[in-house]
């Protein structure tokens, strides 16, 4: 009798403990939730760091940057989610929740043809002819100036007033292009570094960008949050993304 009394003392005594450990568990559990949820819409909502990991837009970003990409700039869309299915997207269409037009000069982030993030700057819309003679950008037949900045970098000036530095523009395989007319519903991008991108002027069958649908657009680079290279660049943080 007395056993059988002290087997149900010891199971009132776990149960117990486990009610105590539940009760402090919970609010913890909740709290833990509650933040995960909260940093998921940040992310998906507002703001999404990216790694810089090459240096096809130098001199504006460079290897080792990471960059905060505004994710309200252009509205919402599938491409807006964490992980978002290459092919669940497709490459034209597809819904964008309060859209507005990607500006002419914008550095943006995007999914690419291969389902991996890229971080460009848009210089042609759909109907707009692009071409590149020398390096000389143009579009629908109007030359934008390059004035030279230092070796081999230059100080391109759009029609819309917005201006970026260029390095090795009329160098590499692709520093005459076009012309071609970009297709409705899609982007011309372009990395900085002219001669050291593979982006629109590259056919995706060659393993470039191509045309990048607007339904892909993620949102447009606004920050560089953190930078570096063997150390930390401190003079690099929270410079803006022109």
């Amino acid at each position: 009798m007395e056993s059988s009394d002290a087997i149900e003392a010891a199971r009132a005594r776990h149960l117990a403990g486990s009610e105590r450990l539940a009760g402090w568990l919970w609010p913890f559990t909740r709290l833990v939730a509650l933040a995960l949820g909260a940093a998921l819409l940040v992310r998906i909502l507002l703001v999404q760091p990216f790694a810089i990991p090459s240096s096809s837009m130098a001199p504006t970003l460079q290897a080792g940057d990471f960059v905060l990409v505004d994710k309200q700039a252009y509205g919402w869309s599938r491409a807006s989610l964490p992980v978002a299915a290459d092919s669940a997207m497709g490459d034209e269409g597809g819904a964008r929740l309060f859209a507005s037009p990607v500006a002419y000069g914008d550095v943006i982030a995007f999914v690419g043809p291969d389902g991996r993030d890229y971080v460009k700057r848009m210089v042609a819309r759909g109907g707009d002819t692009v071409e590149l003679r020398n390096g000389l950008l143009l579009r629908n037949g109007l030359p934008f100036p390059c004035t030279p900045n230092g070796q081999d970098i230059c100080h391109e000036q759009l029609d819309n007033g917005r201006s970026h530095l260029v390095h090795g523009r009329a160098q590499g395989p692709h520093a005459n292009f076009g012309p071609v007319m970009v297709p409705a519903g899609h982007l011309f991008v372009l990395g900085d570094n002219r001669s050291h991108s593979a982006d629109s002027r590259v056919p995706t069958s060659e393993g470039g960008l191509g045309f990048v649908p607007e339904a892909r657009v993620i949102g447009r680079a606004s920050h560089i949050f953190l930078a570096y290279d063997k150390g930390v660049r401190w003079d690099r943080i929270g410079t803006p993304v022109d």
